[in-house]
């Protein structure tokens, strides 16, 4: 289970290289806690989640429904700063981790997937600063 979005806004920092970036295109910190944020309602539905985590196309979090695991990624498109608007590929996905056992046999939860990936798309598409874009 796995579906994304592109999308255009000006809301989040992608001029400024921080130092502790992993690379030149890691933006994403604040666009990861807002998103989380506004996500925080989920939580009365069954849901948690973990802090923000950089990687090197970005930054993501986990959101967890039970034992069900869910990757929230929010990627800039571009190798490093560049000129507005910005654009970010968001992105969920179930993801059972390293654990084949669980990869092979465990079904996931796609009710709660759904639930929360329509949560992610309201969230972005009810921001008027938030624009999708079609790539």
């Amino acid at each position: 289970m796995d579906d994304a979005i592109t999308i255009e806004t000006e809301m989040f920092e992608h001029r400024e290289v921080k130092p502790h970036f992993i690379n030149p295109c890691c933006f994403g910190e604040d666009f990861a806690a807002w998103l989380k944020r506004q996500l925080s309602p989920l939580t009365d539905e069954g849901f948690t989640f973990s802090e923000p985590i950089q990687e090197d196309y970005g930054w993501g979090f986990w959101a967890w429904h039970g034992k069900a695991p869910f990757w929230v990624a929010m990627s800039y498109v571009g190798d490093g700063p560049q000129e507005p608007p910005a654009q970010w590929v968001v992105s969920v996905s179930y993801d059972a981790g390293l654990n084949f056992i669980k990869r092979l046999f465990h079904k996931p939860d796609s009710r709660a997937f759904v639930q929360l990936r329509d949560r992610v798309w309201q969230s972005l598409q009810s921001n008027s600063a938030i624009k999708p874009i079609e790539l």
